[in-house]
């Protein structure tokens, strides 16, 4: 079984700012790497989970999976420190001036035990906090599938500039087939 890994991000400390974030979304760019506080812990193959901190709305901006084993590398922050990064292919994507996420206050009530508004990036959960995360983001996908796909619909028909989210193939396949089942459900 996989980790489900933490990477925080707070933009405004972080060699990766809010802009270039945006730039990821808009490219539809999402191969990257990030620093992994538990790297023991972690393995190529293990879901992460992108938790923005900071100012402003704080929660699950990006999710996917890691695929690299952590390596050394230069420090992002310039100080010199061993650093231990992974590198990792986002799946979703999301803006969070622009689009729901799951919420950092929303988390810490239901996923108690971690730190969800600071701290080290790349905290693995415990198997109990990861199997209460994991109903958390299905419901996240299955209540939020219509309003992105909308999102997308007006996107593309308005021929604008996207950088409100990024969802893989797969991905936005469970999300139509999300958005089907629920309007199978309505009277």
């Amino acid at each position: 079984m996989s980790n489900i890994v933490i990477l925080k991000w707070n933009p405004a400390i972080s060699s990766f700012n809010f802009i270039r974030f945006l730039g990821h979304i808009v490219e539809q760019d999402n191969e990257l790497n990030w620093s992994i506080w538990e790297y023991e812990k972690v393995h190529k193959g293990d879901e992460f989970y992108m938790l923005k901190v900071g100012c402003g709305i704080n929660g699950i901006v990006m999710a996917g999976k890691l695929t690299s084993e952590p390596y050394v590398s230069d420090d992002w922050s310039g100080r010199g420190r061993k650093v231990y990064y992974s590198d990792f292919k986002a799946e979703l994507m999301v803006n969070p001036a622009t689009l729901p996420i799951i919420e950092s206050n929303y988390l810490e009530d239901n996923v108690p035990g971690f730190d969800w508004f600071a701290g080290h990036s790349g905290a693995v959960l415990d198997d109990q906090q990861a199997q209460v995360f994991h109903i958390i983001y299905d419901r996240y996908l299955r209540a939020n599938a219509p309003v992105f796909l909308d999102r997308q619909n007006l996107i593309a028909q308005r021929r604008l500039l996207n950088d409100q989210f990024f969802f893989s193939k797969k991905l936005l396949k469970v999300l139509e087939g999300f958005k089907a089942a629920q309007a199978e459900d309505a009277p």
